[in-house]
């Protein structure tokens, strides 16, 4: 597969990100020739003008996003791209959802399935930079009521999910795993 194809696919994957982030991720990924920093984002802005004048993705102010991103790459946006790409640097099979709702009302910033084969693992994570307390308390509460979590994230993958794993980023909660700590556990 061609450079730009692999860049265009890591936007869709990443949703949206700036030019910096997604070449020094494709450096690493795709075992670029390209020197960490400055020249990895040069080489990707090139590929992704390219991306963005041909339609295939968008331009931004700031950043490159999919076609139906509609956001404006804030703090928000910017945190769940971080922790995406951690997720993608782990170089291990990952089917990743963001902006997820389910018809319980719920609406995860992260749903993905990491892993292959029986063993992968479904996570839900929630990226909280400015979410009180008792609001994740109540996604917790939320989650853990849900009769049919299983089968909806069986759905969403299109597998079976027996059980799945809840993950916090920016916060912590007894009942969340933290995001760094599950970073280390699926290394």
């Amino acid at each position: 597969m061609e450079i730009a194809a692999r860049i265009r696919r890591l936007v869709e994957v990443l949703k949206v990100a700036k030019d910096d982030v997604i070449g020094n991720t494709a450096r690493i990924l795709f075992n670029l020739n390209w020197k960490e920093g400055l020249s990895a984002r040069n080489q990707a802005h090139k590929i992704l003008d390219i991306l963005a004048e041909t339609g295939q993705i968008k331009k931004g102010k700031g950043f490159y996003a999919t076609n139906d991103y509609d956001g404006g790459y804030l703090e928000h946006d910017r945190l769940v791209t971080q922790c995406i790409t951690q997720l993608v640097l782990l170089k291990l099979p990952l089917t990743v959802y963001r902006e997820v709702s389910f018809s319980i009302g719920l609406r995860s910033d992260v749903v993905g399935l990491l892993g292959k084969n029986g063993k992968a693992i479904c996570f839900v994570l929630e990226v909280s930079n400015r979410e009180t307390d008792a609001y994740m308390a109540q996604k917790v509460v939320g989650w853990r009521n849900f009769q049919g979590a299983n089968e909806a994230l069986g759905q969403l993958f299109n597998a079976p999910i027996p059980h799945f794993t809840l993950v916090v980023y920016g916060k912590t909660h007894p009942e969340l795993m933290d995001f760094e700590t599950f970073i280390k556990e699926v290394k």
